[in-house]
């Protein structure tokens, strides 16, 4: 499966683990899933209304908390 790597802070995308060249912060190893896997969909709730356009995969690397405050919701 694909990896890929991003910076927390400012959202830019590496080829490779380390740190942001703009402001040093440590990447995070992603792995967004297959084109056809519902992770890389937005988070929608129960009346199909989208919660948050950012990927599902994303939210969970990024704001672990929320989403599991967001998909207890649904």
């Amino acid at each position: 499966m694909e990896q890929v790597y991003l910076c927390p802070k400012c959202l830019e995308a590496q080829e490779a683990p380390g740190v942001c060249p703009r402001d040093g912060t440590v990447l995070l190893t992603c792995r967004p899933g297959h084109p056809d896997d519902p992770c890389r969909r937005p988070l929608i709730d129960s009346k199909g209304r989208v919660v948050s356009r950012a990927p599902i995969w994303w939210l969970r690397y990024s704001v672990r908390n929320l989403i599991k405050h967001l998909e207890d919701l649904t």
